[in-house]
């Protein structure tokens, strides 16, 4: 049976189980975006209190990137790590294990599926929200083909970034220490409290040197068209190196990690 067969039968089986959690679905999509709206009615108050803008965002700058990173986040995000810890407690890995298709794959099928049936409902929303607060995009052609691939990069960053954390289920019984880490530095670097423009100067510089903010904020100020070529080819690349870096880690904390499952009678 090939890869591709197997495929279409993970995607028809996980729409119809997520046919079964259409209202749980809608409240995880809504629970994603409420964290940009906040955040995006902040800076509006603060940026109408300074006259309109804030270091060169105005209040409909703001609002074309809460929309955007909302958009991205949807699109790149996966929670892996948090079911991961229950497999592996639960000795339910273990039949995955046996079968030849890798346990990977299973969480892509799965996060296809959420992103497929959570995107269009999303996209009515940031458009409403777009509407609502005049939200002034600078996107061209070019920035939509280069947002393409940063949004794929992205999107598989942050998975085998979560993979990561999750494998260290093979060693923790509690994973949600290194989760709350994750999340509170993915907070902090990938764009979420402000664009990364206006963040000091040395929190910029750990941000570039981070993968946090390439999961999340570059591509959305690509799709808000806030970027030069220039600028748009060095967040390709450090994509491109981060992605290869977490799959080189990963494929060793795995082995690594299988190995240490099974010796305890997995």
């Amino acid at each position: 049976m090939s890869l591709v067969a197997i495929y279409k039968a993970l995607l028809l089986a996980g729409f119809q189980q997520m046919s079964q959690y259409r209202i749980q679905s809608l409240l995880w999509m809504l629970f994603a975006i409420i964290r940009p709206v906040i955040f995006l009615a902040a800076w509006v108050a603060i940026a109408t209190a300074q006259g309109g803008s804030v270091s060169g965002y105005t209040v409909g700058g703001f609002a074309a990137y809460y929309v955007c990173l909302a958009w991205v986040s949807q699109m790149v995000m996966a929670w892996n790590s948090q079911e991961f810890e229950w497999e592996v407690n639960q000795g339910r890995l273990s039949a995955k294990l046996l079968r030849p298709l890798h346990p990977l794959h299973y969480s892509v099928v799965d996060n296809i599926v959420y992103k497929l049936t959570t995107l269009p409902v999303l996209a009515v929303i940031l458009v409403v929200i777009s509407l609502a607060f005049d939200a002034q995009f600078k996107t061209e052609p070019w920035h939509i083909v280069v947002f393409v691939p940063s949004v794929i990069l992205a999107g598989a960053l942050f998975f085998v970034f979560g993979y990561i954390i999750a494998s260290l289920a093979f060693w923790a019984t509690r994973m949600r220490t290194a989760n709350t880490l994750w999340q509170r530095a993915s907070f902090v670097f990938a764009g979420q409290i402000a664009p990364i423009a206006l963040m000091p100067g040395w929190l910029q510089a750990m941000a570039y040197g981070l993968p946090f903010w390439y999961m999340q904020g570059a591509p959305a100020e690509i799709l808000q068209g806030s970027v030069t070529p220039e600028r748009a080819a060095f967040i390709l690349a450090g994509q491109t190196v981060w992605l290869i870096v977490c799959y080189a880690v990963f494929r060793v904390v795995w082995r690594r990690g299988v190995r240490a499952y099974s010796a305890v009678g997995a």
